[in-house]
């Protein structure tokens, strides 16, 4: 049986934002890559966190975070959003958020009445960080510089 594309259907997930790497980050780019090419012909693979994607850790920028989200989701009622949270959307906002932000330590994420509500926490060298936010479905349409609900 071939797989059933939902309507409407999600998009593919935005690339994240480019930050250019701290000083921490710099260095432990040099160690992985230094570990990296001494494993070169052994059986083995290198894995790390997400420390060169997307925001950093101490600053993430809710507001474009928000809008990517609410993007994939403009087309949905919160009855499609019900529908949808353990079939794919529950999966894809978090693939997405794991993509735009470093060193996710935590999420929780909850369908409320009228949206989704975003808890996470993040963590470098410096401490966590918490964050909260809410994303609303719900068709858009752009008039001049403002978005408003149609």
């Amino acid at each position: 049986m071939a797989d059933i594309t939902r309507f409407p259907p999600l998009p593919a997930i935005p690339n994240p934002p480019v930050t250019d790497p701290d000083k921490r980050q710099r260095t432990f780019q040099r160690i992985v890559g230094n570990l990296t090419a001494q494993l070169t012909g052994a059986d083995a693979q290198v894995g790390t966190a997400n420390t060169t994607r997307g925001y950093r850790a101490s600053a993430v920028d809710l507001g474009a975070l928000q809008e990517m989200l609410g993007r994939a989701i403009e087309r949905f009622d919160m009855t499609q959003v019900r529908e949808r949270w353990d079939e794919d959307l529950f999966a894809w906002m978090r693939g997405a958020i794991f993509v735009w932000i470093q060193r996710c330590k935590m999420l929780q994420m909850t369908v409320e009445d009228r949206g989704i509500r975003i808890v996470l926490e993040t963590q470098d060298d410096h401490g966590y960080y918490h964050y909260e936010f809410d994303v609303f479905p719900g068709v858009r349409e752009r008039r001049g510089d403002r978005d408003s609900d149609v």
